[in-house]
């Protein structure tokens, strides 16, 4: 059996290894003294106390073991692949005594061949060249196509260095997926701490800009109200000519003036001289419509920015360079330490955005830095495609030749053909646009989310729509990034008959049926026909490498000279081939998800809309709103039989003001034990959040939506959340659920967790941990003194920062109304005894360290590294600083706006004051009376309010 070791194992300091590992090489399980304790999860015996972690997988026909982990004295519970601090008794668990016993599932990406795997979401072996560019010094440029393994291999070289790392992409989407890529299986590095930021994020941690940035389509429609319309006619040309050439070059002012963009050379620009006056006159109108409107050009911006970066990344990995322009990628090498300490990824025939990239401009900016090239070998080219299938690949090529043939080589890190990995061919059918063969596709992959329908324009999708029955129709620019098992293509060419017959004119087929075809530029220097048509072709190009297997390429016009250069003529078959698909509403909430974390919202309510038809639930939901009117009816008008909804709504929210009215009203609930009555309204109206069989909860998602609300107005997560109904929680999130969702009272899934674990040890000693790491996010977006903060789920001042917002409504004011001015540390500490120390050391819960951390990151130090977190208000007291922004949607919203000081209250209740009178002197027995608990109330209430104005006075002066 082929054994691979984990990249990042190292076995000659693990004793016995090499006896182990060859005695699972030999397939000798009872001498490794083999044993199954997970999911496809086997241990080795090392030694009387020492274990090695494998997994089993096929490749090639082949069993392969894969050699994980190193678990030292049987400390199963600190294993990355043990999920929850698994507690395994190796004695009543039976041996496994051979591999035939086994049936591990395939894996696509691992090569039986290699020594070594790497891991990230899934179990990998890089090929020659991915391994020849892993072992490089930096700087490194990477250039490959879709599906050629660049971010995988930028992950795992990004985990090789050390220090404060930068991951960056112009994709939200593909920032969260490198994210999570690199956080897969519990990795963590102790010797860097990573970052990953959009280009956007990335801006506003150096400052948040003012307004908002001014979209293409904003563009578009500003432009055709300028009279230079008439002559220039393509705004997509002038947009793309303000960012990448008249601001994106420019390095020593924002822009060009007048005088050098007409200066500059006929390669230099979109456009010839004599049109230049009339673009710069746009130009001009462009920048005036900016500061009247009250937007911003990022690429302005990132210049204004140079003056303000600070250098504070040892090592950053740019992805889809191609999307940025010079000014942008000059602003990311400016916060590096160390100026050539880079990898750039990237492809240009992927352009589909407005920039006027180039790699030999890119070249030509390294140089002008001058730095030096460790490895001697800057530009690195990767040919293996391992996403589509060979048809797929082989039509994607054709593309390329045609680019190649009609403009002339735009440089020679493009004119690379791809090589496929796979051994799956797939395949792409010519069909005619009429009605029984789009009823033929929408029968067979209108209801599945494997199927896409792309076409070129956003305006297009309007038809489509009447045409297909399937909610995922794109446009060429929203499906960047993406990808389907199967494409459907909707009369891409016919739509621009004469724009795809102007490409391929002077080409003929057999043109392309050679893959050497050398790098030559075009000789007429003037010819911009590259300019005009390179969105069309690089479309093209886009959209067909979505595709993994299979293309339905649907054209009005099959007989156009586009598609005979393609081959697809010969494919013009009109009974559609394929089995009929129909996905689980489980698959559909997903992609649901996923499109919308992808900011593709206008698809991802189509899916909501067409396909999983929400109703509305049948009860009534108490909001915000209708608790105001609540406690209007009950405290003002004297209806008492509402009470039970009010006190049960604000227990669940910890409403302090109205539980203690109601305790001191002797209503019957208010006045027992705070746990004692939240296990109550558990019992009354949640047990089905509660077992394992929740299959009614998941019934009510499939009918209301995957965060509806409920009776209380918590969502099924929250809810579970609270539960601590770990397997439910997982179900929930693989449903689409959306951790960042917040209740009324300003809580997220995370936050009733955690309170949950304040009120009972029980729930803190046996479900917070796997809760928690399941729902935590693994970065938390702040705003402070106007930057962006990205709190890492491994610091301190995340932890603090959730256990401190959990804390603000049942802590801050009767710490407050006692006489302190916000949190100490000696308090947060007796808050945090209770907490597992996985969830947080016991070095971490000690009055000193909290003291160290809050000092440290309070809004009046000036240090760089103070993250201006807290206001420390007298003596060793603090809250959060006032100035603070969450972002708990798109935009920002102050902290407390979302955590709301009109609802704090000293918490004065009978059974509490008699409780304070009992710890601060035992001999006291007697009851308080009422005229005592009055004045206690009202002066400890003048307290809050003092501290109440104060907070709301600070927080509307920083938000001004």
């Amino acid at each position: 059996m082929k054994v691979l070791i984990y990249n990042e194992l190292e076995p000659e300091y693990i004793d016995g290894f090499d006896k182990v590992y060859n005695a699972l090489q030999s397939g000798n399980f009872a001498q490794a003294d083999v044993r199954k304790i997970g999911d496809n999860l086997y241990r080795a015996r090392l030694n009387r106390s020492d274990r090695l972690l494998f997994t089993l997988r096929k490749a090639a026909g082949e069993k392969c073991c894969l050699i994980l982990e190193h678990i030292p004295n049987h400390n199963y519970d600190k294993s990355r692949f043990l999920r929850g601090g698994a507690v395994i008794d190796e004695d009543k668990i039976p041996p496994v005594k051979s591999p035939a016993e086994t049936s591990p599932e395939s894996s696509e990406h691992l090569n039986p061949n290699k020594d070594r795997f790497n891991l990230l979401d899934k179990v990998i072996t890089f090929d020659d060249q991915q391994e020849d560019i892993y072992y490089l010094q930096p700087p490194i440029i990477m250039i490959g196509s879709a599906g050629s393994g660049k971010t995988a291999l930028a992950i795992e070289k990004l985990k090789e260095m050390q220090g404060a790392i930068l991951y960056i992409s112009q994709s939200p989407f593909l920032v969260e997926h490198s994210r999570n890529l690199y956080y897969s299986h519990g990795y963590y590095n102790p010797n860097q701490t990573p970052k990953f930021l959009s280009y956007k994020e990335f801006i506003e941690s150096i400052r948040v800009p003012e307004g908002t940035e001014l979209s293409a389509e904003e563009f578009c429609d500003w432009f055709y109200r300028q009279p230079e319309s008439k002559d220039l006619k393509s705004p997509h040309k002038v947009f793309e000519e303000i960012r990448g050439v008249i601001a994106g070059q420019a390095y020593s002012s924002p822009y060009l003036d007048r005088a050098s963009y007409n200066g500059l050379g006929v390669r230099q620009s979109i456009f010839n001289h004599n049109v230049r006056d009339k673009v710069y006159d746009v130009f001009e109108k462009y920048l005036n419509y900016l500061k009247k409107e009250g937007r911003y050009d990022p690429i302005i911006l990132s210049h204004q920015y140079l003056p303000k970066i600070n250098k504070q990344y040892d090592f950053v990995v740019v992805d889809e360079l191609q999307d940025l322009t010079n000014i942008q990628i000059l602003l990311i090498l400016k916060s590096l330490n160390r100026p050539h300490n880079f990898l750039f990824c990237g492809d240009a025939n992927q352009i589909v955005h407005p920039n006027h990239f180039s790699w030999a401009n890119i070249k030509s900016l390294i140089r002008s830095l001058q730095y030096p090239i460790s490895s001697g070998r800057l530009v690195n080219v990767l040919h293996n495609n391992y996403r589509n299938s060979s048809n797929i690949t082989e039509i994607a090529n054709r593309v390329l030749k045609i680019k190649q043939k009609r403009f002339g080589s735009i440089d020679k890190e493009s004119n690379v053909f791809v090589t496929n990995a796979k051994r799956d061919s797939g395949k792409i059918q010519l069909l005619e646009d009429k009605p029984p063969v789009r009823q033929a596709l929408n029968e067979f992959t209108g209801l599945s989310a494997n199927v896409a329908v792309i076409v070129l324009h956003p305006s297009q999708k309007y038809d489509a729509r009447g045409k297909f029955e399937t909610p995922l129709i794109f446009s060429i620019q929203e499906a960047k990034g993406l990808e389907y098992d199967s494409i459907i293509f909707y009369n891409i060419i016919s739509d621009e008959a004469e724009i795809y017959e102007a490409i391929a004119s002077g080409i003929d087929k057999q043109d392309l049926d050679s893959d050497n075809i050398g790098f030559a530029r075009s000789r007429d220097k003037t010819d911009k026909s590259i300019e005009t048509y390179k969105f069309y072709i690089n479309a093209l190009y886009v959209g067909i490498t979505r595709a993994v297997k299979n293309i339905y390429w649907v054209e009005c016009d099959q007989n156009h000279k586009f598609l005979h250069l393609l081959g697809l003529v010969e494919r013009l078959d009109n009974k559609v081939a394929g089995k009929k698909e129909r996905s689980t509403l489980k698959k559909w909430r997903s992609e649901a998800k996923r499109l919308e974390l992808q900011g593709q919202e206008e698809q991802a309510n189509e899916i909501r809309h067409k396909i999983l038809q929400h109703n509305q639930a049948p009860w009534h939901t108490i909001n915000r709103e209708e608790f105001e009117s609540l406690r209007d009816q009950v405290f003002n008008r004297g209806i008492n039989k509402y009470r039970l909804e009010l006190f049960e709504y604000s227990l669940l929210h910890c409403h302090l003001p109205t539980l203690c009215a109601l305790s001191r009203e002797r209503f019957g609930p208010a006045t027992q034990n705070e746990i004692d009555a939240v296990r109550q309204v558990h019992r009354n109206h949640f047990m089905g959040y509660n077992q394992r069989n929740y299959q009614t909860v998941i019934k009510q998602t499939d009918k209301f939506g995957v965060d509806h609300p409920t009776r209380y107005n918590l969502t099924p997560l929250m809810i579970a959340a609270r539960m601590g109904n770990y397997q439910l929680l997982e179900d929930l999130i693989n449903l689409g659920a959306d951790p960042a969702v917040v209740a009324d009272n300003g809580f997220n899934p995370v936050h009733f967790a955690l309170e949950q674990a304040y009120l009972d040890t029980d729930f803190a000693a046996h479900k917070l941990t796997p809760v928690y790491q399941l729902l935590a996010p693994l970065n938390l977006s702040l705003q402070a003194d106007s930057k962006l903060l990205m709190l890492d789920r491994q610091q301190m001042e995340f932890f603090l920062f959730y256990w401190l917002s959990m804390l603000f409504y049942r802590g801050l004011g009767p710490l407050v109304g006692s006489g302190e001015n916000g949190f100490t540390a000696d308090w947060i500490s007796s808050t945090l005894a209770h907490l597992p120390n996985d969830i947080l050391p016991e070095s971490c819960k000690q009055p000193s360290f909290i003291l160290d951390v809050l000092y440290a990151n309070e809004f009046r130090r000036s240090s760089d590294n103070s993250l201006r977190l807290f206001r420390r208000t007298t003596g060793n007291s603090f809250v959060i600083n006032p100035g603070v922004q969450v972002r708990p949607g798109k935009g920002w919203t102050p902290y407390y706006h979302l955590f709301q000081p009109h609802d704090l209250d000293p918490g004065v209740t009978p059974e509490r004051i008699y409780q304070e009178k009992i710890t601060n002197n035992k001999k006291i027995r007697e009851p308080i009376d009422a005229k005592q608990l009055y004045e206690i109330h009202m002066q400890r209430d003048r307290n809050v309010g003092i501290f109440r104005n104060w907070l709301i006075e600070q927080t509307r002066t920083w938000t001004m």
